[in-house]
């Protein structure tokens, strides 16, 4: 467990949340830098650019990202002269721009960053987990900031006017948060943090079970509603919040693992969505840890969002199962499960969860 334990700070709200940021950037010095892709800046610049001049803070440059977030990228923005005399950044963007802006802050020696989300996919804006892959788009590690970002501005009007297919992956993604912090931490002394993320997860889960399909139809018009608000701090905050309560082991297990399985099938990979393939991991666990009861249950409802149910709805076929199973049983998320993954139990699992379809 990290022997310091900050909750994220957050504003929530429309375009008017930005009129703010001078009560946090004051904080943290005058010249920053932005880090973004090109849409998302696209989006989002005409709205921080003017509250950062009100602010009194200059910009010292905008940097277009795009790719991975990688060892590679992030030490040479680091060597840029504009960041090493930011004294915060600014990560705009979906998880990959905001995991590259907070590792590029550990290259820089811990400075502050402030997170702007743009698609509500992942908790990235919120977590201090930082998901590293590598150039060729291989997963390589997890990192973590020692505090999450000072402070994270959702702005529910873009993010309502994003493509729907990032939050429908995203609310995929949040439910396992649920699952497999419970499975993780089963049997265990659990000190007070993970506790009180695991009386939280719930929250991951069970508002997209009975509102899921109704939040995300109001993306799909663009139009925000209290429903859609509420399951974007789900994704975007809860599952945050969930994850820094967690020591770094306990935050995934079967689901993730999984995801990573069908991952390796280049198509796949390609194609479809992390917190998809994660939702579809989802089932197996359920499948796996025999709880046959939630997958009776959410089943209906990934029928009714557009989840995948079977492997087919991933471009893969059960002659896929040997390659998902072996990837799945080798990585480090199944390590702390209660008992041992094996490739014998998940293709087991994955049988299993194809015979309900």
């Amino acid at each position: 467990m990290r022997p310091v334990h900050t909750l994220p700070s957050y504003s929530f709200g429309g375009h008017e949340i930005f009129d703010t940021i001078g009560d946090y950037t004051k904080q943290l010095g005058k010249k920053t830098v932005i880090i973004g892709g090109d849409t998302s800046l696209s989006v989002a610049l005409p709205l921080l650019q003017p509250a950062l001049e009100k602010a009194g803070v200059e910009v010292l440059e905008v940097v277009h990202f795009g790719g991975e977030c990688a060892y590679a990228v992030t030490n040479e923005l680091a060597k840029k002269e504009a960041l090493q005399a930011a004294d915060f950044l600014i990560g705009v963007g979906g998880g990959k721009a905001l995991d590259t802006t907070k590792l590029t802050s550990i290259e820089l020696g811990d400075i502050p960053v402030i997170t702007v989300p743009t698609i509500a996919a992942t908790c990235a804006a919120t977590s201090e987990a930082i998901a590293i892959y590598t150039l060729d788009h291989t997963f390589d590690s997890v990192a973590f900031l020692k505090r999450p970002a000072v402070h994270t501005f959702i702005d529910a009007d873009i993010l309502v006017k994003a493509p729907s297919q990032y939050f429908w992956a995203g609310m995929g993604d949040t439910i396992a948060k649920h699952y497999e912090t419970h499975m993780a931490t089963r049997g265990r002394d659990l000190s007070y943090n993970v506790q009180v993320g695991l009386s939280l997860s719930k929250m991951c889960a069970e508002p997209i079970f009975a509102h899921g399909r109704e939040a995300l139809t109001a993306n799909e018009k663009g139009e925000r509603n209290r429903l859609f608000d509420e399951l974007v701090m789900a994704v975007v905050l809860t599952t945050g919040i969930v994850s820094g309560c967690m020591p770094g082991d306990f935050n995934s297990t079967i689901a993730h693992a999984v995801c990573y399985g069908c991952a390796e099938d280049p198509h796949t990979e390609e194609h479809h969505l992390h917190g998809e393939m994660v939702a579809y991991g989802l089932l197996v666990l359920f499948a796996a840890d025999k709880q046959d009861d939630e997958l009776s249950r959410w089943l209906p409802v990934y029928r009714q969002i557009g989840w995948p149910t079977k492997l087919s709805d991933m471009g893969l076929t059960k002659e896929h199962i040997p390659m998902i199973v072996k990837k799945a049983a080798s990585v480090r998320d199944v390590v702390i499960s209660p008992y041992v993954v094996t490739e014998e139990l998940l293709t087991e699992a994955i049988l299993k969860v194809e015979a309900h379809n």
